[in-house]
Parts: structure tokens; C-alpha cells; sequence
């Protein structure tokens, strides 16, 4: 393996890896007792309300939806200029 595909395949798995564990992040934290214990009350009394609603949270785990299909992009990405 040539140094520069070396350092293009780690640095492909350190994005992908990045875009996986945020996914993962945005899908599940909003849903769990961490959100509703550590973020809403921590954030200004202005984003709290906004915080709790169900269409926030669902939105936001969308948004982690998308890194998945983003951390997809770039292994397909790869896997054609390899």
C-alpha cells in the first residue's frame, strides 16, 4: 500500500467513524433521560420549551439520519477511487 491510498483509506475511517458515532449521538440522545436531565435544563430558558417537543427531537434525529447516509457517501466514495 502506497503511503498517500495509506493515508486516504485512515483518514476515510476517522470521518466515517466521526459521521457513525454523531449519527448515533443525534438518533438516540434526544430520546433518552440524559436530554431531558442534562440538556434541556442546562440550556437557556428560551430553548428549554423548544428542547422538550417531541417534533425537535424527532428532527434532530433526523439530522443524525443524515450522518449516517453521509458516513455511506464517503465509504462509497472511497471504495471507487481505491
Amino acid at each position: 500500500m502506497t503511503p498517500g491510498r495509506s493515508l486516504r483509506v485512515s483518514s476515510t475511517f476517522v470521518v466515517v467513524l466521526y459521521l457513525c458515532v454523531a449519527g448515533w449521538f443525534f438518533v438516540l440522545a434526544p430520546w433518552s433521560r440524559f436530554w431531558s436531565t442534562h440538556v434541556v435544563p442546562g440550556a437557556p430558558f428560551w430553548l428549554m420549551t423548544e428542547l422538550a417537543q417531541p417534533a425537535v427531537r424527532g428532527a434532530l434525529s433526523a439530522f443524525g439520519l443524515l450522518h449516517f447516509f453521509a458516513a455511506a457517501g464517503w465509504l462509497g466514495e472511497t471504495g471507487q477511487a481505491l
